[in-house]
């Protein structure tokens, strides 16, 4: 093409190009188009008509010193440039492929040197004249127009929008999405599962996996603006990551921030709010380059922060701040005004979950339990101000089962995205061989889509006893090894759980906690004949979390309580209740009491790869040594007192371990879906009640709000 082609505008079908600007319009709106995909297009529309290779793409794009992976980041730059043309290779308007050898521009194509200025302004230019002269007919053809209206406001009333919700992803539970983030522009979505990161074209569900380095495993958290680079955390230990920078076409990642997880950029993208130290209990803020990291909010031993989220003028950031208590959490939505060091609370209730976003129209969307439905959550809509308060009471914006987080939202503020994740806790039945090392079978044993918890077997080893959350509240079941439904022990408006039997059997003991109770709120121990009978009350305390019974001929029970961050474990009678007997004080940990009453077996997270054996006599300890399994979470007695059980996990991979008194590891299971959360052995010793806890989590879309 002939002149200068820095000052063109090339038009084809429906589509203004101008290389001075380096946009592209469609009827007169742009259309968003990153860098690279222009650059194609750019030289595609130099030779119309002609094969343009792959080689002489390479070269305009990438000079010969960049790393990339060539061949899937010019297929990704043609993909973006077809979606913003609103093709497929399949059935080519403008582009065809040309196999092997590169792409040819098919579209009658017509190009102009006049400057875009022109021909944007002579349009408005006509019709002002034109108005000026024929004043009467316009003011005429208004009131037409006006009547035409009103009559169709009359005869066709509008409806209100639906909300809209849509499922973007269909992984199952064995391969659950772990994280996501929608593009600015809503039209592609960076989502991660276990078997790696991929991008998904949101309109026809085209996925294309995102190359990583080998062993890099990330989660996606935000966009950079230019709609070509995602920011992501790489896991590197318990509560620990770091942050970068990843290409969608390829190359190298690029490292932000050391110990540094939920990242999210301003809304002018020049800086990011991210979490620090131990799981996220510091928030921080850097720029978008990693550089001048500042902290905005110190960490506090008693409590978490969750990932920020920006207002839209970026001079705030907010996040939930929750406490743990023994009835469950206190959570409130914080306001952190970084720049003047000032922080307010505007919203407080125990059900928020962990996720907030802040539109850009000033409205703060968060997530909320369900009080009737345990297994539900939904997204909520408040309007914060500047006074530390909320305008008027919130509007809930979807409903459904499945706790919801990752809330992000398109920078219209017209489109949300959401993980909705729906956690199933199971019974599972595993027969073990005689030597006890190793499992001949494992089946299910529980099927609805509820929370499932055993702790205890009947006597004589034929049916399982659990608490479980499927009528609304946490109550005690009780289901034989051959049945598939329960029997309901008992039930009451209290939150009832850890059934487990008194020495001798006769009775089921189980933990009463009102369903609102505050901290100070006392819980009680309660025993139940097993064939049937009232309840009669043992003990009350503060706190209960913990209760357990030895085997005859021993009689000795315990329970332990939380006092701040330890636990505190006390001896008591089924019959008269509490001793006079000094608890023994432990930190916060998993327990078990052996079942002749001698030991109790703990681990905890300072254990790393130590069980500690405690006498209940003496209160003398010793440790137990399991070399090569360093994050063991929970603890339990084999039936005849001569090994232990242990859940194992780390990261998404789960364990359950048979550890014999001298240190000898047997795996008798090991699983990431379900993962394995514990087991109790039945009394004969031939079968364990495995806890498997199961997950399936997916992206939403959430429209109209």
């Amino acid at each position: 093409m002939p002149g200068d082609s820095s000052f063109r505008i090339i038009r084809f079908s429906t589509f203004e190009v101008n290389l001075q600007t380096g946009e592209l319009r469609q009827r007169g709106q742009k259309v968003k188009l990153q860098e690279q995909p222009f650059q194609v297009l750019t030289a595609l529309l130099e030779r119309p008509g002609e094969l343009v290779t792959r080689e002489e793409l390479r070269s305009k794009l990438w000079p010969s010193d960049t790393f990339v992976d060539f061949d899937h980041s010019l297929n990704a730059a043609i993909k973006r440039l077809r979606d913003a043309l609103g093709e497929s290779a399949d059935a080519p308007v403008f582009i065809e492929t040309m196999a092997r050898r590169g792409y040819r521009f098919i579209a009658p194509v017509d190009g102009s040197s006049a400057p875009s200025g022109i021909a944007t302004l002579a349009a408005p230019e006509r019709i002002k004249t034109f108005f000026s002269r024929h004043r009467v007919g316009a003011a005429l053809v208004s009131l037409i127009v006006l009547g035409v209206l009103g009559w169709a406001a009359w005869r066709f009333p509008s409806r209100p929008t639906q909300v809209v919700e849509r499922r973007l992803t269909t992984n199952s539970s064995e391969n659950s999405v772990n994280s996501a983030a929608a593009s600015p522009d809503g039209k592609y979505l960076a989502y991660t599962d276990n078997t790696g990161m991929y991008l998904k074209l949101i309109r026809t569900g085209e996925t294309h996996l995102v190359p990583l380095p080998p062993n890099f495993s990330v989660s996606t958290l935000d966009w950079f603006p230019d709609g070509s680079h995602v920011l992501v955390s790489r896991a590197e230990g318990p509560g620990k990551g770091s942050l970068w920078s990843i290409s969608i076409f390829g190359g190298l990642p690029r490292k932000l921030a050391d110990d540094a997880l939920s990242g999210s950029f301003s809304p002018d993208g020049s800086r990011i709010a991210f979490q620090r130290k131990d799981f996220g209990r510091e928030e921080w803020i850097m720029r978008s380059d990693g550089t001048d990291q500042v902290k905005v909010a110190a960490a506090d031993k008693s409590s978490w922060a969750g990932p920020p989220t920006w207002s839209p003028d970026g001079n705030r950031i907010a996040y939930i701040r929750a406490t743990e208590t023994y009835n469950g959490r206190e959570a409130s939505v914080e306001v952190n005004e970084w720049p003047r060091a000032k922080i307010q609370t505007i919203l407080s209730d125990n059900r928020l979950g962990p996720s907030l976003y802040w539109l850009p129209n000033g409205h703060l969307v968060y997530t909320l339990g369900d009080e009737e439905n345990q297994q539900g959550g939904g997204l909520w809509m408040t309007s914060p101000q500047q006074a530390g308060k909320t305008a008027g009471p919130s509007k809930r914006i979807t409903r459904g089962i499945g706790w919801i987080s990752q809330v992000k939202g398109s920078y219209d503020g017209k489109v949300l995205t959401f993980l909705r994740e729906n956690t199933v806790l199971s019974v599972y039945i595993g027969a073990l061989a005689p030597d006890g090392t190793h499992l001949l079978g494992n089946r299910r044993l529980t099927f609805d889509e509820s929370k499932n918890d055993p702790f205890a077997w009947t006597p004589d080893s034929k049916a399982i006893l659990f608490h479980s959350n499927r009528n609304g509240t946490s109550e005690i079941f009780k289901q034989a090894t051959d049945q598939t439904l329960p029997e309901t022990m008992i039930t009451r408006a209290e939150q009832l759980q850890q059934p487990r039997l008194t020495p001798d059997g006769s009775e089921i003991l189980y933990i009463s906690t009102p369903k609102y109770a505050s901290p100070d709120t006392p819980s009680s121990i309660v025993a139940i004949p097993i064939a049937g009978g009232p309840p009669r009350l043992v003990l009350k305390d503060a706190n209960i979390w913990n209760v357990q019974c030895a085997s005859l001929p021993s009689t000795l029970c315990m329970y332990s309580i939380i006092k701040d961050d330890t636990t505190e474990t006390f001896r008591f009678n089924v019959r008269t209740g509490k001793t006079s007997d000094p608890p023994q004080a432990d930190p916060m940990c998993s327990c078990s009491l052996s079942p002749d009453g001698s030991l109790r077996a703990i681990v905890s997270d300072i254990s790393k790869g130590a069980i500690r054996l405690r006498s209940t006599l003496t209160g003398e300890t010793h440790e137990l040594a399991v070399r090569g399994w360093d994050e063991l979470h929970s603890i339990t007695w084999s039936a005849d007192g001569k090994a232990l059980l242990a859940g194992w996990h780390h990261q998404s991979d789960t364990a359950l371990l048979r550890i014999a008194m001298d240190g000898t590891v047997s795996v008798l299971l090991r699983s990431s879906n379900p993962q394995i959360l514990g087991a109790v052995p039945s009394p004969d010793g031939r079968s364990l009640a495995i806890a498997g806890e199961s997950t399936a989590r997916n992206v939403w879309e959430i429209k109209n709000f």
